[in-house]
């Protein structure tokens, strides 16, 4: 069984911050930073787009209840 704390308790390692969250973090930033460019759009939309990503990941989310019967399913 996987030992996964996804509640609101767990925070990455200072390693997990400096390794991939940071690399992460950079390449949504670059990628963000060229859509704009390409798009010649302006902040409200990126932000907006943005936002439409991040209720993706909320706990209420289908996609969120769709993961947690996977990890669930996997962890028998």
């Amino acid at each position: 069984m996987r030992n996964n704390k996804m509640n609101k308790e767990w925070k990455p390692t200072n390693d997990q911050n400096t390794g991939p969250i940071s690399r992460v973090s950079e390449f949504f930033i670059d990628e963000l930073n060229e859509l704009q460019e390409e798009l010649n759009c302006p902040d409200e939309f990126i932000y907006a787009f943005l936002e439409a990503i991040r209720n993706r990941w909320s706990p209420d989310s289908c996609h969120a209840q769709a993961r947690k019967l996977k990890r669930n399913a996997t962890d028998l």
